[in-house]
């Protein structure tokens, strides 16, 4: 468990009581909004949705899971309350957490999710929305679904990642990086967190630290020699060898302008493969940032990108999946494809 999903407290009394709860209001247009809060994600640290104000056509259900094992039942308490609409007030990891356990609970028909931004990254939020964190936060996404105010409304396909073994259950996230992603990901988590570098600022550093390491000693250091890995792209023969970098997304924006896949359309899966080591890497990096490869890049055949709907890996090293690393199993063996649609809801700024 990361920090952003490991500290979720509630007790089996109050679960209990929730479930069990017959529905304090009996007017139809009453929203029941349930809001799930990670009290340890970086910004919650600092401050709470505490005092917020009830709303008139509100009614808000919030739990806060002691861990994130609790979650299975968080959820269905929420189910159990007719629950369509939930605030997840935490991270990306906080996200994942609850995404992956809505699955066996809702199915496939999945509620309405607003995301308070309360995390490090927040790669998710700057694609499917957020109204800010913190109780200012929650009041305008009370305020917006009361009055009918609108708001903006999106659709998007987690990654749903199987573990083919049953060694792990799926997990639903959005974005999936191995080889050198996994190595970016222990320096930000670890050297960049550490000197006190979060959200923006700490994704710039990572990228920064990343492409230095990357760089520093040419296609001999380790980075550029990458990790043993196997691609397998819709059910086609696997690409075999040594990775530089592998990624996957089924978000449609990053940060800013980094954008670092291409050929993809509009299918749900977009993927960016780099073998180890990768040429003239220094060059190519501007124009990766940008899903902008030049003509020497595709020739070279070392960099590939393109979209899909099935992803098989086969790898010896982790793989993260929004935030936290995730071993592949005893056979090295994880599947990536695309999983149920969710409606995420932004309040329109004057709410």
């Amino acid at each position: 468990m990361t920090p952003d999903a490991s500290a979720f407290s509630i007790s089996a009394a109050a679960l209990q009581g929730l479930a069990d709860a017959e529905s304090s209001a009996s007017d139809d247009d009453v929203v029941r909004l349930g809001m799930i809060r990670n009290p340890n994600s970086q910004r919650n640290r600092a401050r709470g949705t505490e005092n917020v104000p009830q709303v008139d056509g509100i009614e808000l259900i919030e739990i806060t899971p002691r861990s994130a094992d609790d979650l299975q039942e968080v959820v269905a308490a929420m189910s159990a309350r007719d629950v369509r609409h939930l605030v997840i007030d935490g991270g990306d990891g906080t996200l994942r957490e609850v995404m992956s356990a809505l699955l066996p609970v809702y199915g496939t028909n999945l509620p309405t999710i607003t995301l308070l931004a309360g995390g490090n990254a927040n790669l998710t939020a700057s694609d499917v929305g957020t109204p800010g964190h913190g109780a200012a936060a929650l009041v305008s996404l009370m305020t917006s679904l009361a009055t009918r105010r609108g708001g903006q409304r999106v659709r998007r396909r987690p990654i749903e990642v199987r573990w083919p073994d049953d060694s792990h259950a799926p997990v639903l996230g959005f974005y999936v990086g191995a080889a050198g992603f996994y190595r970016g990901w222990k320096l930000a988590v670890g050297t960049v967190r550490d000197r006190g570098f979060f959200h923006g600022a700490g994704v710039s550093m990572a990228l920064a630290a990343a492409a230095w390491k990357a760089l520093r000693g040419g296609s001999k250091n380790e980075w550029q020699a990458g990790m043993p890995m196997d691609v397998a792209i819709d059910h086609e023969p696997e690409a075999e060898g040594a990775r530089f970098l592998f990624m996957a997304t089924s978000l449609h924006h990053l940060y800013g302008t980094i954008w670092p896949f291409f050929d993809h359309g509009d299918r749900t899966l977009r993927w960016l493969d780099i073998d180890a080591a990768p040429p003239r890497f220094a060059l190519a990096l501007p124009a990766l940032l940008r899903g902008k490869p030049t003509e020497w890049m595709r020739r070279s055949g070392a960099y590939r990108s393109g979209g899909a709907d099935h992803i098989e890996l086969r790898l010896e090293s982790p793989l993260v999946i929004d935030g936290e690393a995730f071993t592949p199993g005893a056979y090295g063996v994880v599947e990536l494809c695309s999983g149920p649609e969710i409606e995420f809801y932004t309040p329109d700024a004057a709410a």
